[in-house]
């Protein structure tokens, strides 16, 4: 793999990823231009931020604006970020669009205590997180009897949850999501 033994001609070291990363980095690549454009139905906004707010629930993880739970990435800006393609696949399947950053992970610190949530940034020696209730967290690797980067999304799929109708509202509200005002 190009990415694993680098290609030093054009200028390219090699990476040395571990499989989750690896997995995640070629995910991402092979699905920046597949959009399936044709399939991308415009929705209605309104009704999809009703979706979002209710039957979706979207919130009991996610954050929009100072609203809803820190177990998920905020979604705040998704619509400067991401294509309508990239909001779709994530709702209808999250792992393909499981970035390596913002992966679930799972610590178990020497005295046995457990903390789920959401891998920030890591480098050889420590890794930040965000755990399911918003703190910030910083941990030395050689402190932590476990460490694991979880290569499953906590979110669900919504493929057969929200019609295509709903999952075009969704998408067409996230679209608006561009940040602060």
């Amino acid at each position: 793999m190009v990415i694993s033994t680098g290609f030093p001609a054009a200028g390219m070291p090699p990476t040395r990823l571990d499989p989750v990363d690896l997995g995640g980095l070629v995910a991402y690549l092979r699905n920046m231009n597949s959009i399936d454009r044709g399939s991308l139905k415009p929705g209605n906004a309104d009704r999809g931020r009703m979706i979002v707010e209710g039957k979706g629930a979207c919130l009991s993880c996610h954050r929009i604006g100072g609203t809803g739970s820190y177990k998920g990435p905020n979604l705040s800006a998704i619509g400067a970020t991401k294509s309508a393609g990239i909001i779709e696949r994530s709702l209808v399947d999250p792992n393909s669009q499981l970035w390596p950053i913002n992966r679930p992970v799972r610590i178990v610190t020497r005295n046995g205590t457990v903390i789920n949530g959401r891998r920030l940034n890591e480098d050889s020696f420590t890794v930040q997180i965000v755990d399911d209730e918003g703190r910030l967290a910083s941990f030395s690797k050689p402190t932590l009897r476990e460490f694991k980067v979880l290569d499953k999304a906590g979110m669900p799929s919504y493929k057969d949850e929200l019609s295509g109708e709903e999952l075009s509202d969704v998408v067409s509200y996230l679209l608006t999501l561009k940040g602060p005002q």
